[in-house]
C-alpha cells in the first residue's frame, strides 16, 4: 500500500502534483479520496493548489486511491481530500505527503528546499483546520463579519509603507539627502501611521454584543477555534505567509486570511482593553465572559501565524528574529497557552524558518541547509545554528538559554527551539532583534563576539567566548510553601509583591559592608526585585532605576509579617515611621501600585540571589549556591554559569546583577576564554 514513486529531475526542479478527481457514481470514488500523481517543473509556473494541514495521528490512517492503488493516509489528511474534492472538474493540488517521497531522505531534503517556491508560486493556499465541530461554523461567520469591518479601516489608513509608495518623490528625496533615519522619514511623510487601539474602539460594541447571549459558551467555542492543532504547527508560517491567496477550510465553512487577520487583530485590541482595566483595579466593571476571555483565549498563535504575511511583505525578519518569534512566550503557559511553534521533527524547527529568514543565503553559505539523514540529529543542528548566530552578531540569544541542567543531549548555550522559551530580563523591539531597554554589563563595545568551537569527531562539543568570571552566589531566597515558582496562586495575588520585595530585602542582610544603612537596602531590593525593568511613561519597558522607591515602601509596610527576625523587623518599622513623620509616601490603592503589576511578571519562573560580593540578583529558579555570575564580552546582561571542570562551566541563563549593569565589574578587568559546554 505504498505510492510507487518516479524519480524527481533535481536539474529541472521537478515536483510532483496530485489530480484528485471528483466524486461520481463510481462506488469507489464515493467511499475514497481518488487521485493520480504527475510531475511538474517548477519553472514552467504550472497551476495548482496547495494544501496547508497538519498530518495528525499518524497511528490512525484511512485509505485513499492514487493511481487506483489503496494508499493508507492519515485520518486528517483523508478527511480534508474528502471535503475538498471538487464537484465536477479536477483540483489540481500539491500535498506534501503525497508528492515527497518521505522514505527517501535525500529527495525529502531537497525537496523541502523548494517548498518557498512552492506555496510563493500556487494559485491558492487552502489551510484545512478540521471538520466542523464545537459551533466552528458560528465562529467562521462571526470572524468573517467582523473581518470585513476591521478590513475597511485598514484599507482607510494606509500602512507606512503603502503611504510612502504613494509619495514615492518625497521619500527619494529624503534618501537621497541621506540625513534622516527611516524611522524619522516616515514619521516627516504624516498621514502614515500604525493603527492603535482606539481605531477599533467602535468594533469592542459589536463583539461585547455578541457575547450578550451565551457568553461564556461563545468564548469557549472561539477557543476551541484558535487552539485547533493547525495553528501551533511550524510549518504553517511559510505556508500561510507566501501566497497571494490563501483561505482557511474547516468543515463546509472557508474564511479568508486578510479577513481572518483583520479579526483576530481586532480581538487583540479588544483584549487589551479589558486587560487594562483589569490592571487598573477595574475587575468589577467587567462581564464574566471578559474575564473568562482575558484568562482563557490564547491569542498569541493566531497573532503570529497572521501577522506574519504582512511583515514578509514589507521586510523580510531573519532568522534569529523568527527564531524569537515563534519561540518566547510567558512564563505562564497554563493560563496564556503555548506561544512556540511545534514540530514532530525537531529539525523542523529550523527548516521551516529557512524559507521566510531574509538571511537564508548566508546562513546556506555555513551549512544551514535542510538535512534529513539519520546521521544528522537536531541537536547536531541546533549548535550549527546557534554557532551561525553568534557569529553574525545575535549573542543576546545566550539569554534564551534556560534550565541548562534538565536538558542533557543540548549543549548549554543552545538554546531548545522544540520548546517555548520563557521571556528575557528585556524586551524585544518589533524586530524581534533589537532588545531594549539597554544594559552594558559587560562595557560598552557590543563588537561581534569572538568564537572558538570545540569538535570531536565533527560534532560541536562547545564554544569559547571572552568573558570575566566576577563573583559567586552564596544565598538564596526561599519560599518554601509554593508549588511553583511559574504561577502566582489566586489566593496570593495580593500578597505575593509584598513578600517578593521582603525576600530580596531580608537577603541584603547576608552582607553587612555592601549597604549603607536600611534605605539603600530597600532601593537595591526594589530594583531588583524586577531586574531594573519597569513600564515607562509610553507604554513600554524602561530601566526605571530607583523611581519604584516609594511603591517599595508601601510594599514592605504591608510585607511586615514575612520579617520574622525582630531586629530587622524592628529597623523597618523605625524607618516606615520616619516616613509616615516626614509625610514622605502618600497612600494608594493596592493595585495603582505600579511596582505590584511588575514584580507578578518579572518573579515568574525566577527567585532573588545574593552574591558573596553583597550584589542582589535576579534569575532562574534553577541557579543554586556556588554558582558564578560572569560578564561575557558583547553581550548587555550578566550570565550564571556552573563550573563543570577547571575549563569549562555550563550556562545556567540570564541574571540581573544588581550594582554591575552599566559595566561597573568589568572597568578594571580583563577578558579570558570561558569555555561552555
Amino acid at each position: 500500500m505504498k505510492i510507487k514513486y518516479r524519480p524527481l529531475d533535481r536539474d529541472k526542479q521537478e515536483i510532483r502534483l496530485l489530480e484528485l478527481l471528483p466524486g461520481s457514481r463510481d462506488r469507489k470514488r464515493k467511499l475514497f479520496p481518488t487521485c493520480r500523481i504527475f510531475h511538474a517543473c517548477l519553472p514552467a509556473r504550472p497551476h495548482f493548489t496547495a494544501l496547508s494541514y497538519v498530518w495528525g495521528d499518524v497511528k490512525n490512517k484511512q485509505v485513499i486511491l492514487v493511481d487506483n492503488s489503496p494508499v493508507l493516509v492519515t485520518k486528517n489528511l483523508y478527511e480534508a481530500m474528502m471535503a475538498l474534492r471538487p464537484i465536477n472538474e479536477p483540483l489540481i493540488i500539491w500535498i506534501d505527503a503525497l508528492c515527497i517521497n518521505q522514505a527517501d531522505d535525500d529527495e525529502k531534503s531537497w525537496q523541502v528546499g523548494l517548498m518557498q517556491e512552492i506555496y510563493r508560486q500556487s494559485h491558492q493556499v487552502l489551510a484545512w483546520l478540521g471538520c466542523a465541530e464545537n459551533q466552528s461554523d458560528s465562529v467562521i461567520e462571526h470572524l468573517d463579519y467582523l473581518g470585513g469591518k476591521a478590513e475597511l479601516l485598514t484599507s482607510e489608513i494606509p500602512s507606512p509603507w503603502e503611504y510612502a509608495r504613494q509619495n514615492l518623490p518625497l521619500v527619494l528625496d529624503c534618501l537621497l539627502r541621506g540625513d534622516i533615519s527611516t524611522a524619522e522619514m516616515m514619521k516627516q511623510l504624516g498621514g502614515a501611521r500604525t493603527l492603535t487601539r482606539e481605531d477599533y474602539m467602535p468594533f469592542f460594541g459589536f463583539i461585547d454584543a455578541y457575547y450578550e447571549q451565551n457568553g461564556l459558551e461563545r468564548i469557549r467555542a472561539l477557543k476551541d477555534f484558535i487552539t485547533r492543532p493547525w495553528w501551533g504547527r511550524i510549518w504553517v508560517l511559510q505556508e500561510i505567509a507566501l501566497p497571494k491567496n490563501a483561505r482557511f477550510v474547516c468543515g463546509t465553512k472557508t474564511l479568508s486570511r486578510d479577513r481572518c487577520a483583520a479579526a483576530i487583530r481586532t480581538y487583540r485590541m479588544w483584549w487589551g482593553n479589558i486587560a487594562e482595566k483589569a490592571t487598573a483595579g477595574n475587575l468589577l466593571s467587567l462581564r464574566l465572559y471578559q474575564q473568562q476571555a482575558m484568562i482563557q483565549l490564547p491569542l498569541h498563535r493566531p497573532t503570529v501565524m497572521l501577522s506574519v504575511r504582512n511583515l514578509y511583505k514589507d521586510d523580510q525578519f531573519t532568522l534569529a528574529a523568527l527564531l524569537r518569534a515563534t519561540c518566547v512566550g510567558s512564563h505562564s503557559l497554563r493560563l496564556h497557552g503555548p506561544h512556540h511553534m511545534e514540530a514532530t521533527d525537531p529539525r523542523d524547527k529550523i527548516y521551516a524558518l529557512l524559507g521566510l529568514a531574509s538571511d537564508s543565503e548566508e546562513l546556506k553559505n555555513k551549512g544551514i541547509i535542510p538535512n534529513y539523514s539519520k546521521s544528522y540529529t537536531y541537536e547536531d543542528l541546533y549548535s550549527s545554528v546557534m554557532v551561525a548566530l553568534i557569529q553574525a552578531g545575535y549573542i543576546s540569544l545566550l539569554s534564551l538559554c534556560q534550565n541548562a541542567e534538565s536538558r542533557t543531549s543540548l549543549p548549554s548555550w543552545v538554546p531548545d527551539w522544540s520548546r517555548s522559551v520563557t521571556h528575557m530580563l528585556q524586551d524585544v523591539k518589533d524586530d524581534h532583534v533589537t532588545i531594549y531597554p539597554t544594559f552594558s554589563a559587560s562595557g560598552k563595545s557590543l563588537d561581534y563576539p569572538d568564537v572558538c568551537v570545540t569538535r570531536n569527531d565533527g560534532t560541536i562539543k562547545g564554544i569559547s567566548l571572552k568573558g570575566h568570571v566576577y563573583d559567586e552566589i552564596s544565598h538564596a531566597g526561599s519560599f518554601p510553601e509554593r508549588v511553583s515558582s511559574h504561577e502566582v496562586p489566586l489566593s496570593e495575588t495580593f500578597t505575593w509583591p509584598s513578600r517578593w520585595l521582603a525576600e530580596f530585602l531580608l537577603l541584603t542582610y547576608h552582607n553587612r559592608q555592601a549597604y549603607t544603612d536600611f534605605e539603600d537596602r530597600l532601593r537595591a531590593a526594589a530594583r531588583s526585585s524586577i531586574g531594573g525593568v519597569g513600564w515607562g511613561e509610553e507604554g513600554r519597558q524602561a530601566r526605571i532605576g530607583d523611581n519604584r522607591f516609594d511603591d517599595a515602601v508601601i510594599l514592605i509596610r504591608n510585607g511586615l509579617k514575612y520579617i520574622r527576625k525582630s531586629r530587622i523587623k524592628l529597623e523597618v518599622e523605625r524607618f516606615l515611621a520616619e516616613k509616615a513623620n516626614r509625610k514622605d509616601i502618600k497612600a494608594s490603592p493596592y493595585m495603582e501600585i505600579r511596582l505590584t503589576n511588575e514584580i507578578m511578571g518579572q518573579s515568574l519562573g525566577r527567585l532573588p540571589f545574593i552574591t558573596r560580593k553583597g550584589h542582589l540578583v535576579l534569575s532562574y529558579d534553577s541557579v543554586r549556591k556556588g554558582d558564578m555570575i560572569a560578564l561575557i564580552k558583547g553581550t548587555q546582561v550578566p550570565f550564571v554559569l556552573r563550573r563543570q571542570d577547571e575549563k569549562s562551566y555550563l550556562l545556567i541563563g540570564e541574571a540581573y546583577v544588581d550594582g554591575i549593569m552599566d559595566g561597573e565589574a568589568v572597568e578594571n578587568s580583563s577578558f579570558g576564554d570561558i569555555h561552555l559546554v
